[in-house]
């Protein structure tokens, strides 16, 4: 992740076996992303657009509430397994709502969780040694941005595309961090609220009056211009 900011990138680094590669197989890396961050949907679109990202997330994300009031959700990036691969995915920290008793808020980004599919004549290719849990399988839920425990119930079709949705086995990761996922957020005092609001009204208000005024000389100076030209248009006449 980048180093500083409030505008940041998580850059991840994606290296497969070469079993994997080449096969019609696809994996998902699922980036949970606490209360405290926040993606623009629209530039995630734009990157969609430019075959800069495969991913799947929330429909809306509502970039103005703070912390307190936000809830955690995930971004899934999609892909077919390559030898190395290198992905993006921007991100933005929220505010927090301000408090007395600190002056900035530590925020941590969890460890990705990496899911893969392959079709069912290839699922040898997954080792059982890398399966999480060999026991279990999962639904991938695009409309929700998760990853949901395949219980089979009664009634429902065994249908292929519901065997590819629900052939997902969550994998382990080696992962290898640069640098720690946090990042230092600054938080306001609640005790310069106060002097704040005042001082921003009276900045507020001061301009408004020197528009005013300043709109209003310049409407006089404009109107004695006319007026000299007018009387001097008389004179020629």
């Amino acid at each position: 992740m980048d180093k500083a900011g409030m505008h940041r990138t998580l850059n991840y680094r994606m290296r497969f076996d070469i079993p994997l590669v080449g096969k019609d197989c696809e994996y998902v890396l699922l980036q949970d992303l606490p209360a405290s961050v926040y993606i623009s949907t629209d530039e995630l679109d734009d990157l969609q657009r430019l075959k800069r990202l495969n991913a799947i997330y929330p429909k809306f994300v509502n970039i103005e509430v703070a912390t307190e009031r936000a809830h955690p959700f995930s971004v899934l990036l999609r892909g077919t397994p390559k030898i190395t691969e290198s992905l993006a995915l921007p991100l933005h920290f929220r505010y927090h709502a301000p408090s007395d008793k600190r002056s900035a808020a530590t925020v941590a980004i969890p460890l990705p969780e990496l899911y893969l599919n392959c079709p069912m004549a290839d699922s040898a290719l997954i080792e059982n040694e890398l399966v999480a849990r060999p026991d279990k399988l999962y639904c991938l839920n695009a409309p929700e941005s998760r990853f949901d425990e395949n219980h089979v119930k009664d009634g429902q079709p065994a249908t292929m595309a519901n065997l590819q949705r629900c052939n997902w086995r969550r994998v382990h990761v080696d992962c290898q961090l640069k640098m720690p996922l946090r990042a230092e957020i600054p938080v306001g005092q609640t005790s310069a609220y106060g002097p704040v609001l005042c001082g921003t009204i009276l900045l507020g208000w001061s301009l408004a009056l020197w528009t005013i005024i300043h709109s209003m000389a310049n409407t006089r100076r404009i109107n004695q211009r006319l007026n000299e030209q007018r009387l001097l248009q008389q004179k020629v006449k």
